[in-house]
């Protein structure tokens, strides 16, 4: 049942754990609509950059061989190399912004405008360039578009003065500061469009943190009034149990000595139970606490238990121990070897009165196995019957979960001869995640 669940919660709450674990389960995926507009969103994106880098190339190109007048070599290759800078920032920033400085430093050094064509950068060149810059402000800190940005103004203020052939001039000044204030201002605005995105991202896990917590919050508190109504409810009767079993003697002197024995072992009974209900509603009102302050049940304390069980009616002859004195056995081990016993005795109790159980515990192959074997009773089935309801089969449940959180399985099933057998294959230690679950369970 444990299996079965973590494999549909991660089939649908991880899948790409799964695609990640088995190689070629991505071509079984289900169909997910919210991933499909997704990747249709990330395709039009690189589309339609492709589409703009084709068209700054091939306008460029043109431009640098007709009004520029540069050789085809230059003029198409660093249209080219300016281009495809501003797909390459898409995917790599900072090799994006470097490369794209190269065609704004070499295009002037080769130009030989004709008449009043802008120097030292073409309208193309300074689109592509505040494109690329754009985009690098959007994609990564701030400082590499920054540095780009700086660079290629360094680069236009050289050009004026060292590389323009025919010198300086009011429309090559006028050029330079209208790339710097237009470069400039958009690239502010993509930097702050990126912050702005990043304040929604950590906005929006606050808010995820905030609910998750409220809810822990709100679970907490549901753990409490349980662990209050609990109280309430069973403490009160089971005091009242206590308080009449140990008074009966008193309260009723004509009693033989076999009553007072059964009411003394009721109250030890009664007290026990108690013992363990306060400490199960400890872990209810304090869920993240770790281990209990108190002693839990181990393998020797299961005499006591046995004779509280012959008590109630129960034929247990000694039971086969075989292999275990000696062995380092864990205490989350024990404890659960306890709880199954436990369970499997009440079960015989409530189901089989006056039924005798066998019972033994060996170990074999570093591995503990626990046996509880329970003969026919003659009023098994009445009492089953009388005692169907919505609580019937809980007990097995809670064995084979006790028994898979230390790594080991319980096998429950009637004998041929009309008993009952539970059966437990225990490791003779568990791990430590699970020795803790294990612990508070």
């Amino acid at each position: 049942m444990k299996t079965a669940r973590g494999a549909a919660g991660a089939s649908t709450a991880a899948p790409s754990a799964h695609t990640s674990e088995v190689p070629g389960l991505e071509a079984h995926a289900p169909f997910n609509t919210v991933n499909l507009w997704r990747l249709k969103g990330i395709s039009w994106v690189w589309l339609g950059t492709a589409a703009v880098c084709i068209a700054l190339m091939a306008v460029g190109a043109s431009l640098n061989m007709s009004l520029y007048r540069m050789a085809l070599p230059f003029g198409l290759g660093m249209a080219i190399l300016h281009a495809a800078s501003l797909g390459l920032t898409a995917a790599r920033p900072v090799a994006g912004v470097l490369v794209s400085l190269v065609p704004m430093a070499v295009l002037p050094l080769v130009s030989d405008p004709v008449g009043a064509a802008p120097m030292p950068f073409s309208v193309v060149a300074m689109i592509t360039q505040v494109l690329v810059i754009c985009v690098a402000g959007l994609r990564t800190h701030w400082m590499v578009p920054a540095a780009g940005w700086l660079a290629s103004v360094v680069l236009g203020v050289v050009s004026n003065y060292f590389t323009l052939p025919e010198g300086q001039s009011d429309g090559a000044q006028n050029n330079v500061v209208i790339f710097a204030a237009v470069s400039g201002g958009l690239m502010v605005a993509a930097v702050v469009a990126q912050q702005w995105q990043h304040l929604r991202e950590e906005l929006a896990a606050e808010r995820t943190l905030s609910a998750e917590e409220q809810s822990r919050r709100r679970l907490a508190e549901e753990r409490t009034r349980i662990a209050r109504e609990l109280h309430d409810v069973v403490a009160h009767g089971m005091s009242v149990v206590v308080v009449q079993a140990t008074t009966a003697g008193y309260r009723h002197p004509g009693l033989s000595d076999e009553l007072k024995q059964e009411f003394d072992d009721i109250a030890a009974n009664s007290r026990r139970a108690m013992t363990e209900m306060r400490s199960m509603l400890g872990s209810l009102r304090n869920a993240g606490s770790g281990r209990e302050l108190g002693p839990q049940p181990t393998l020797a304390e299961l005499p006591q238990l046995l004779a509280s069980a012959r008590s109630a009616g129960v034929d247990i002859p000694e039971p086969v121990v075989s292999g275990v004195e000696g062995r380092d056995i864990g205490e989350v081990i024990a404890l659960t070897t306890y709880r199954i016993v436990q369970e499997a005795l009440s079960n015989v109790i409530r189901h089989a009165p006056g039924a005798t159980v066998h019972l033994s515990l060996m170990v074999d192959g570093g591995r503990l196995r626990v046996s509880v074997v329970n003969t026919r009773s003659g009023v098994g089935a009445v009492m089953a019957q009388l005692d169907k309801g919505a609580h019937v089969g809980q007990g097995l449940i809670g064995m084979r979960e006790r028994a898979s959180i230390v790594g080991g399985v319980v096998e429950c099933a009637p004998t041929p001869d009309g008993g009952f057998a539970v059966t437990a294959t225990l490791p003779l230690a568990a791990a430590t995640t699970k020795g803790k679950g294990g612990a508070r369970a």
